[in-house]
């Protein structure tokens, strides 16, 4: 009888804890947004058309352009400007549960057009990475990995291609290209938790349902490396690293209008 009381005791301990472990963990903290727009602040670079060398007939009807800086035409938005949480190796960062579908996932990268879309593509530790090649000639994507294994992978017309031994996050975005059609360059971001971001073509960004508090953020772009001369508000600002702090509160936080002078980009 007294085992039986025993048992029942230790139980009803372990579910009150167990309970309490739940609820704790699911109102320990709160979250923010964090936004921005990067705009370039003169004048619009030129986006020569590439020289076409290679399956010349298909690739140079897609008229593939440089991609090294894209600016909008209209508003001055700055495309491809990665953003991502700063956190340092062995720390642990709240994730909220919104991105619990997506920790397995599979991204896509395409061959498509003679070129990579996306431009940058974002992965997470644990994710999938499928090179889909629609284009009716072969391609390869070639990636210079530091903290992961290297990969070149050829991808036949039609196919695709499955990658998925990222177990570690890189320090920064990893160069892939293609070595068939040499002109055809672009970036993956390897991260181990899910808050990155790239600025779409009107130069807007955000990372959603960040935990509550003040947090540094690094902003990068494929020219310029690390993002340090900046101005916002009228004021000059220099981001050492491409480093920002920001405190996330639940209305968020918004960097406004970041703009940058062309000279960043030579």
């Amino acid at each position: 009888m007294k085992n039986v009381l025993r048992l029942s005791l230790l139980s009803f301990v372990f579910c009150f804890s167990e309970a309490t472990q739940t609820t704790f963990m699911a109102s320990a903290a709160d979250w923010g947004d964090l936004k921005g727009r990067f705009v370039l602040d003169g004048n619009l670079p030129e986006r020569p058309l590439l020289t076409i060398n290679k399956d010349v007939e298909f690739c140079g009807k897609h008229e593939p352009r440089l991609e090294k800086l894209v600016v909008h035409q209209r508003d001055q938005g700055i495309a491809n400007i990665v953003v991502w949480l700063d956190v340092k190796a062995g720390d642990k960062i709240a994730i909220h549960e919104s991105y619990s579908k997506s920790e397995k996932a599979t991204i896509r990268l395409a061959n498509k057009g003679c070129r990579f879309e996306p431009h940058v593509t974002i992965l997470r530790t644990g994710q999938t990475l499928l090179i889909d090649n629609p284009d009716q000639v072969d391609h390869n994507t070639a990636a210079g990995l530091d903290r992961n294994s290297p990969f070149n992978e050829l991808t036949p017309a039609g196919k695709s291609a499955q990658k998925n031994k990222f177990v570690q996050a890189e320090k920064l975005p990893a160069p892939i290209q293609c070595a068939i059609h040499p002109w055809m360059t672009g970036w993956l971001v390897v991260k181990d938790h899910p808050y990155v971001a790239v600025s779409d073509e009107h130069g807007h960004f955000e990372i959603k349902n960040l935990p509550m508090g003040e947090h540094t953020f690094v902003a990068w772009q494929e020219l310029s490396g690390y993002l340090s001369d900046v101005n916002r508000g009228g004021a000059a600002e220099t981001w050492k690293k491409g480093k920002v702090t920001v405190k996330v509160s639940t209305d968020g936080a918004d960097l406004g209008e970041i703009k940058i002078l062309p000279m960043v980009f030579e």
